[in-house]
């Protein structure tokens, strides 16, 4: 069964079979290259051939989808939830598979990305334009990739040279006073490739919360009285540079950089100067014709100074030097074994002292895939030792079975765990709140279960799978203490769909039951129902769309005691080429001016515009 799972339409939950803006003249769909994937399992494999459920956004569908942000391209994978505190740049949680944003693993380009203190990356920082693609794996991946990958995996690489030299320049407005300006260029020359890009964002933006009403994260207290304008302002560069020696072997060098100024409403502070940033080397190496051997090495950043009205708060900077070995064993045509270490270390530098400030961390982690006629299997085990809270072992199990008429299931069983924070071990005890953190917190930790069946057919394909993801030992409360357990069950349903000559019609369904084992009530921000429809036009010059997305009630607390109301979303967009060179497109979110709230007292954009015009050479 051979299929390309794609992520087309502007804010949409689902996968389209086509990439995204190819046009169909009127004959039937031409097979589809494979979508080349290698999250999943560390080593390179179509879509097709991987035992895990897996999302690609490419840099087509993130184009065509005219994506402003990284939090609302990923809106568009079945079983994700994105929860935005306010517009432009402010904070979003991720919740994949119902687990929470501190769950789910980021990397980018191979490099793990996040802060050491919150536990979460700032996606809301990683410029779109600068993407050369997004796999999404659902479902843990601590065997391979340690800590924090209990939800899944979200993987961004940045754009790459593949071809002639080329480069592009685009210029895009819209809704509250939001300005970028964007350049780019990428190519290759002989063995070598080269992409150098950078852009600018500047928007004034939209009061981020509702002003001086009841805070429902701090019963007693009101929300802060700063009835103003939040704002956003984002300078970002990217490069990726590389030479091919032999077959085998090849040399690259990475970066992304990011820093600006977001604005917010909050307690004291209400301005932070965030910088974020990744740097890494590739070196690919082939000892032998069966095995393959990659060192990485990098450095991420996620630093932060914060101001309250422009006077200087708090500072908070924290680093993460990483080294990666791997090695791939072609053993025969059916089996690969892939054996490796990982080692990072984190440190804090911070204007509030922390007990501890640093920590190493090594992983050492075996994999066997083997393919035979219509079976696959997947095997893996890793041990991971953290100097501050020891270690632990994880495990996978994968099956898939080929089956009559291009069908497949598939089964998966995983562990996973995840290790307290900086700020849960060892935050200090507020003089006023009191709390502070726990040194003596445990990993969270989660066993999983799935079994999928799928299908592609000469007009489109389905998806349909069934998950229980339980945790135990989950950290909450201040001071945080290992106190409460959780179960989700869930269904995603995908579809696409050819409608003769020139349109595309994808729709995505997810249930979900997140709830608290102990309390059986819900676990927070998350619907337990979501569901989407997107309908594609393409006409050779002029493309448009429609989506409409439905997401059921959800509680914005563990107490289930303050309610956010469900509601549906009317989404459009079109594109026109007025030359071969020269692009032209628009879109209108929230098309019928709808209000509602994804957080608590958090004000949402209502209806908003952007339009862009693009020039590429």
């Amino acid at each position: 069964m051979k299929k390309t799972i794609r992520i087309a339409g502007l804010g949409a939950l689902l996968a389209l079979p086509l990439p995204a803006g190819a046009a169909i003249e009127g004959h039937e769909p031409e097979p589809l290259m494979e979508e080349v994937v290698v999250t999943a399992s560390r080593t390179a494999q179509s879509v097709d051939d991987t035992l895990a459920a897996v999302s690609v956004i490419t840099r087509q569908d993130l184009e065509k989808g005219q994506f402003t942000s990284v939090p609302e391209a990923l809106a568009t994978v079945p079983g994700l939830q994105i929860s935005r505190s306010g517009g432009r740049g402010q904070t979003a949680d991720i919740y994949l598979r119902g687990t929470s944003t501190s769950q789910t693993l980021v990397l980018v380009d191979g490099m793990r990305l996040g802060s050491a203190t919150l536990g979460r990356a700032s996606l809301q920082h990683i410029p779109v334009d600068q993407i050369e693609r997004i796999e999404v794996v659902r479902g843990p991946r601590s065997t391979l990739y340690g800590s924090d990958a209990m939800g899944g995996v979200i993987h961004i690489f940045t754009r790459q040279g593949k071809d002639d030299p080329q480069g592009n320049i685009s210029v895009a407005a819209g809704s509250h006073r939001t300005y970028e300006a964007r350049a780019a260029v990428s190519g290759t020359t002989g063995d070598s490739h080269y992409s150098l890009a950078a852009g600018h964002i500047d928007s004034d933006g939209f009061d981020a919360r509702r002003n001086n009403v009841p805070d429902p994260g701090m019963p007693g207290f009101f929300t802060p009285d700063e009835p103003d304008r939040d704002g956003y302002r984002e300078n970002s560069l990217s490069m990726r540079l590389g030479h091919r020696f032999a077959p085998g072997h090849e040399l690259e060098f990475h970066g992304l950089h990011s820093s600006g100024t977001t604005e917010f409403d909050g307690w004291g502070e209400n301005e932070t100067d965030f910088r974020q940033q990744v740097l890494g080397v590739n070196w690919q190496l082939r000892p032998a014709d069966f095995w393959d051997v990659t060192l990485k090495a990098g450095q991420t950043r996620d630093d932060s100074k914060n101001y309250s009205n422009s006077d200087f708060s708090s500072r908070f900077d924290t680093k993460r030097n990483q080294l990666n070995w791997q090695n791939d064993f072609f053993l025969d045509g059916h089996n690969t074994l892939t054996v490796g270490v990982d080692y990072h270390k984190d440190k804090v530098s911070s204007s509030t002292d922390y007990e501890e400030d640093s920590r190493d961390t090594t992983g050492v982690y075996a994999q066997h895939q083997l393919n035979y006629g219509q079976h696959g299997l997947l095997l893996g085990v890793r041990h991971e030792d953290n100097e501050q809270f020891g270690s632990h072992t994880t495990y996978n199990v994968g099956y898939g079975l080929e089956l009559p008429r291009d069908m497949r299931l598939s089964l998966n069983y995983g562990t996973a765990f995840r290790a307290p924070t900086f700020n849960e071990l060892y935050w200090p005890a507020d003089p006023v709140f009191g709390g502070g953190g726990n040194p003596d917190l445990d990993p969270e930790e989660s066993k999983s279960y799935e079994a999928a069946l799928q299908q592609s057919y000469s007009q489109g394909h389905w998806r349909i799978g069934v998950f229980r993801t339980d945790i135990d030992q989950l950290i909450s409360g201040w001071p945080p203490e290992n106190v409460d357990r959780a179960r989700i069950d869930g269904l995603e349903l995908e579809t696409g769909h050819h409608l003769g000559e020139h349109w595309q019609l994808g729709a995505m369904v997810t249930i979900l039951s997140p709830k608290d084992r102990d309390s059986d009530l819900l676990l927070p921000r998350r619907s337990r129902r979501t569901a989407a429809v997107n309908l594609d036009g393409d006409f050779g010059r002029l493309r448009s769309g429609l989506t409409l997305q439905a997401f059921s009630k959800s509680y914005d607390d563990a107490a289930n005691d303050t309610r956010l109301s469900g509601y549906a979303l009317l989404h459009w967009r079109a594109g026109y080429d007025l030359t071969d060179n020269w692009l032209l497109q628009g879109k209108i979110d929230n098309l019928l001016d709808k209000d509602y709230e994804e957080v608590a007292t958090y004000n949402t954009p209502g209806r908003t515009y952007w339009a862009s015009l693009n020039y590429r050479f």
